[in-house]
């Protein structure tokens, strides 16, 4: 089984150098299939090797032999059916951004309405700090999911911050007036350091990554340098990057640590390996492996409607569907999860373990197929666009959609998602009525005598 997965592993990292040394590092980001098939690597393929080698489990013991590799061998075939289907739409954000460079009006109408959206997002990360630091760090951390009750909105909108980030510095990499460039690099280095502070203080591992991950895609995606074919300096930039790697795992390696130690605040001693930082994050493999070694009860669509209900008060609506995490949690543990109750805790499902709770191992092969065209069509349709606020919606949406979606609770994702979305359509909103309002306007000056 170690040999099949290293195997496995090594196919995934040849796919991207490939890319990588054709197109440039730029390519994990110019085609949206690069960096999902990483991530699909790290969950599927190096996690379970990596606790098969250290033989650390956390649902059970051990699993049978035959168990893991039937859970390997579908989720590959998932992934491989999604990756045909999805590169018939032959993306390539680099050209998207390409030829939009250097239009300093919208850039700076986006600019200044991003201010608000970053304020929106610095106030109510001020709320939610409120909180955290009136009963102390690790008192919160004990029970997130309790103090989190009927803020669900609040908690939402503080992720307006990092999403300010990333619409900020893209201003300062398309923009060439310098004063406009130096305003984006101002407020993405101020959006930057609240929504580090915030999501370091609630330890918040999976945020600050993503923010890392959205940073990374606007430098990369708009860099010429690092979108043409591999060479000296790019092969020194991959070692600076390697660098950051390891200094952000580093820094989520502690912030796990403090997690868990609170976790085990009884136990006088504890081992936190590297093996139990990455699994806290990305572990989700295990999650199949338990569900095909375990009868339940198919779900049938039931977290997705969770998803799309997570919007309506559960004071409203007291029996509305919970998420996976907390059903597959009764799961494996049943009655831990109490809507209400205190010192509840949550399990992370992502992409292939929702759709076996819901649908069963022909669920995992057959509806990548659907996600994958639903997906590509609507990018591709995106990227059309003669605004670059639509444009960036884009590139976020094919960002999340290969990284965050393979590994978070779809209700979690679904309503952080939309929430993202609400200010590139603000953005939008504003820009295409000052747009048609102008044009109108032309028209009539042309037609008056």
């Amino acid at each position: 089984m170690v040999l099949f997965l290293t195997i496995l592993l090594v196919l995934v990292l040849g796919f991207t150098a490939y890319f990588i040394i054709q197109r440039g590092i730029g390519a994990i980001y110019s085609n949206p299939l690069v960096l999902g098939i990483l991530f699909f690597a790290v969950i599927h393929l190096l996690l379970p090797l990596m606790q098969i080698n250290a033989d650390y489990f956390r649902y059970q013991n051990e699993y049978n032999i035959i168990t893991i590799l039937i859970s390997i061998i579908l989720v590959v075939v998932g992934q491989f059916v999604y990756m045909v289907f999805f590169s018939r739409f032959k993306l390539d954000y680099y050209q998207v951004f390409k030829d939009v460079k250097g239009r300093n009006r919208e850039l700076s109408r986006i600019l200044n309405i991003n201010i608000l959206v970053f304020l929106v997002g610095a106030y109510f990360s001020y709320k939610n700090l409120s909180v955290i630091l009136s009963v102390g760090v690790s008192e919160y951390l004990r029970d997130r999911i309790s103090y989190g009750q009927g803020k669900g909105i609040q908690m939402l909108f503080a992720h307006w911050s990092y999403l300010s980030v990333f619409i900020f510095i893209f201003c300062y990499f398309l923009a060439t007036r310098r004063k406009l460039k130096r305003k984006a690099l101002f407020f993405t280095i101020i959006s930057i350091a609240i929504s580090a502070t915030y999501y370091i203080l609630n330890s918040n591992r999976n945020s600050i990554f993503t923010m890392l991950l959205i940073i990374g895609g606007a430098w990369l995606i708009n860099n010429k340098m690092l979108n043409n074919k591999l060479n000296r300096k790019q092969a020194k930039i991959i070692g600076g990057i390697f660098l950051a790697l390891i200094f952000a795992f580093t820094l989520f390696f502690n912030i796990g640590k403090e997690r868990y130690a609170i976790y085990a605040s009884r136990h006088k001693e504890f081992k936190y390996s590297s093996v139990k930082s990455l699994n806290g994050a990305f572990g989700n493999h295990e999650n199949i492996l338990w569900l095909l070694e375990n009868d339940y009860e198919k779900l049938w669509g039931q977290t997705y409607v969770a998803g799309f209900t997570n919007f309506v008060p559960r004071s409203v609506w007291p029996s509305k569907p919970l998420g996976a995490g907390p059903k597959l949690k009764n799961f494996i543990d049943p009655g831990s999860y109490v809507v209400g109750g205190k010192k509840n805790s949550s399990l992370t499902t992502g992409f292939f373990t929702e759709l076996q709770m819901n649908y069963g191992v022909l669920g995992m092969i057959f509806f990548p197929i659907a996600i994958a065209v639903v997906l590509g069509f609507i990018l591709q349709k995106l990227n059309r666009s003669r605004y670059i606020i639509v444009r960036m919606a884009s590139f976020f949406i094919a960002i999340m959609f290969s990284s965050l979606f393979y590994y978070a609770e779809f209700l979690g994702f679904f309503s952080r998602f939309i929430i993202s979305l609400v200010p590139f359509f603000i953005i939008y909103f504003f820009i295409s009525v000052r747009f048609k309002l102008k044009k109108s306007n032309t028209k009539l000056n042309t037609i008056s005598p």
